[in-house]
This record gives structure tokens, C-alpha cells and sequence, in this order.
């Protein structure tokens, strides 16, 4: 008798935890999957609701369907719906989404945050991340952008190659091996690292081009008071780009006599030294050695003369230089934020100045605004293409 209730006991037991294991399981049927979000501030008509709009983009599974992968013929539907709500938090107006669609929102497949420029220069950047960064179902690599205008119109435009917006955003932003123009991905745990370090950062910009969107540019935030200081264009972002040696591709165009010529960036090495003997007034030298291809050119040239080949090679460099020097000044003297990553290389290699300079770098006496910043830049040219002199 004994034995049979202490197998009845555990039995029991069994059962309780095996049911409390999955006492709040959702099914796959009843799940919103939320491939991205857009936050804006809310216009005055929308304000009694709250200070802020928050929109899912939604995945409708049976619109993904398409004649090659079977059924009767695919789905005419489309592959996602927004949905918008109001809030004085993120996490309000994501639970009255749940009121106004039969599914939860469900954010572990969130693949892209967009923040609009207006939020971002409002400084309330930081408090509508709390919800994505606190909410045990996202995850860390979901990448963070900067929409040029409000965050929801963006979400709505069509795409003519991707049938969801959100995938065709993140799959653009992927490109900046291909185009020095566009600024790496930055996802949503690298920006936590920054706001608790207060380090500046840069992150993508997003614009609304009528019916399409363009992903070039970026948007510079001051670590300090972690507000949007403004973008830079896509010539200014090339620069940053080569400063950060994160363009390991791209294209530089400049003129050889009358016509133009595209030097075809195939990889870029970057070294810095800095001369921290004055502590008010560092020195740091950029070394920027790039090598490439000539993809194209207007002019008449005969490539197997090396002086032609030196004159392209220093006309790229010459380009280089403009590009990094006009982004220096914009950051350094305009916005007064490092973006570039000095303070990080003092931090590395000078940390005994950076301890006693940390508080004041690009903050209080803004010793980065006052460093000098100095680039050589070298350009090498590696294959001409199969012509070696080019005619009219």
C-alpha cells in the first residue's frame, strides 16, 4: 500500500510540472509574427490616445504562397498588413494591438526598428527602445535605422521585388560591401553597448523617395545627451565609411583631363597614430592605403605607360581625401561627436590619457573638437580590365 501512494505521489508530481512546463504556450495559429516596427511621435489629433505611435509590420504567411510553391494557382493577398497604435509607453500600445487584430503580436522574428527623425531629435530615442531591449522574445541582432520622416509612411511603401517592406529594407541595408555609401547595419545590442557606454554613434538612414525607398546616408547621435545632432548625405557617409576602414568596396569617380573615370575600390586598410604629448590638443594621422580596379573610363589613356597609371592612382587618392576631409569637418567642427572611432583607439592604445580625458572628449571641453585630424591617403591600381589603352 505504501508503494502504491508513493507511485500515486510521483505520478502526481509528474503531471504538475509537465503542466505547468506549458501552462502559457501559445500556438504557431494564434501568433502575429511582427517582422519589423516603426515609432513615431504622435500628431496632435492622436495625442489624447498618448505621446507616441507605434507600428507592426505584420507577416500574412498565405500571401508569401506563389504558383511555384504549389496550390491552387498562389496567393492574390498581400503578404503583410501595419498596424498602428498609441501609447505614453511602447508597451501599452503594443498590448492594444492585441485588442484590434485576432492574433498576438508575437516579436522574436522582429527583424528592423525604425525610428523617425523626429523621435530621434526629440531625444526620446533611448525610451522607446526599452520595450524591444526588456521583452524576452527579441532578439539582440535585430538591427536599428533612422527614417527620414516619419516611420510609418515608410512602412508602407511597396516594394517592386520583395513582398514585404521590412525584408526589403534589411536586405538593401546588406549592401554596404558593394557601396561605400551606404553605413553598416547596426543592430539593437551594439546600440544598448553605446547608450550605457554614452559613446556617439552613427547608425542607417532610410528616406522616402516617392514610390521607393533609398538606404544611403547616415544619422549621427551625440552619446551624451543621446539625441539625433543630424545626417550625413551619402558623399559625407562614403567618408565616414573610410575613416571607420569599413568600406572595403565601392566606387570613386573624378575626372582625368575632361571626362570621367571610376576607380573600382577592391579593399582599404586603415592605421592610425596619434601624438598625445599635449592632452588639450591631440594629433591623430589617418593612414588610408586603398587598392582597386578601373572599372571605367571617358578618356583616352594607354595603361601600359606608368606615368598614366601614377596619375590615376594619385587622382584617387587626391579623391580620397576630399571625401574624408569634408566628412572630418562636418563631425568635428558641426556636430562635435566622434563617430570616427578615435576616442575608442585612445581607449586601446593610449588608456592611461584616455582615463584622464574620457570626460571630456566629445562632451563638457570637447577635446575631439579641438584635436587636429590629419589623413594620408594611397591609392594603388591593381588590374586594368582586358583593354590597355582606350580610344575615342
Amino acid at each position: 500500500m505504501c508503494r502504491y501512494r508513493a507511485g500515486v505521489l510521483v505520478l502526481l508530481t509528474l503531471l504538475i510540472l509537465a503542466t505547468t512546463g506549458c501552462w502559457d504556450r501559445v500556438e504557431i495559429e494564434e501568433r502575429g509574427f511582427v517582422v519589423g516596427a516603426g515609432i513615431d511621435i504622435a500628431e496632435e489629433e492622436q495625442a489624447e490616445k498618448g505621446k507616441y505611435l507605434l507600428t507592426f509590420q505584420f507577416v500574412v504567411p498565405s500571401g508569401l504562397q506563389s504558383k511555384e510553391s504549389g496550390g491552387k494557382g498562389g496567393s492574390k493577398g498581400e503578404a503583410y498588413f501595419n498596424l498602428t497604435s498609441a501609447g505614453n509607453t511602447m508597451f501599452t500600445a503594443a498590448r492594444n494591438m492585441s485588442y484590434r487584430t485576432s492574433r498576438s503580436p508575437y516579436l522574436q522574428h522582429n527583424r528592423l526598428i525604425l525610428i523617425s527623425e523626429e523621435l530621434a531629435l526629440r531625444g526620446e530615442f533611448v525610451k522607446t527602445l526599452d520595450l524591444f531591449l526588456r521583452d524576452h522574445e527579441m532578439r539582440r541582432a535585430t538591427k536599428v535605422m533612422v527614417a527620414e520622416g516619419k516611420a510609418s509612411e515608410l512602412l508602407e511603401v511597396k516594394p517592386k521585388n520583395e513582398k514585404i517592406p521590412i525584408m526589403y529594407f534589411e536586405s538593401t541595408a546588406e549592401n554596404p560591401p558593394k557601396s561605400a555609401r551606404i553605413y553598416p547595419p547596426t543592430n539593437i545590442g551594439d546600440v544598448q553597448s553605446f547608450i550605457l557606454s554614452k559613446t556617439s554613434f552613427a547608425l542607417p538612414k532610410l528616406s522616402k523617395l516617392d514610390d521607393e525607398v533609398s538606404v544611403s546616408g547616415s544619422a549621427v547621435f551625440d552619446g551624451a545627451s543621446q539625441r539625433l545632432k543630424g545626417f550625413l548625405n551619402d558623399r559625407e557617409t562614403s567618408g565616414l565609411n573610410f575613416l571607420r576602414g569599413t568600406a572595403q568596396e565601392g566606387v570613386l569617380e573624378f575626372k582625368m583631363n575632361d571626362d570621367f573615370l571610376a576607380y573600382e575600390i577592391k579593399g582599404l586598410k586603415r592605421k592610425i597614430r596619434a601624438d598625445v604629448s599635449d592632452l588639450e590638443h591631440i594629433r591623430f594621422t589617418l593612414f588610408l592605403d586603398m587598392e582597386g580596379n578601373i572599372g571605367e573610363t571617358q578618356e583616352r589613356i594607354n595603361l601600359l605607360k606608368q606615368y598614366e597609371v601614377s596619375e590615376i592612382e594619385q587622382k584617387a587618392a587626391d579623391e580620397l581625401f576630399k571625401l574624408t576631409t569634408s566628412t572630418i569637418e562636418r563631425v568635428q567642427q558641426k556636430f562635435r561627436v566622434d563617430v570616427i572611432g578615435l576616442g575608442d583607439y585612445l581607449k586601446q592604445q593610449h588608456y592611461s590619457v584616455w582615463k584622464k580625458i574620457k570626460d571630456n572628449w566629445d562632451r563638457g571641453d570637447n577635446i575631439f573638437a579641438q584635436s587636429d585630424i590629419v589623413v594620408e591617403a594611397r591609392a594603388e591600381v591593381r588590374i586594368f580590365g582586358s583593354t590597355v589603352e582606350t580610344n575615342n
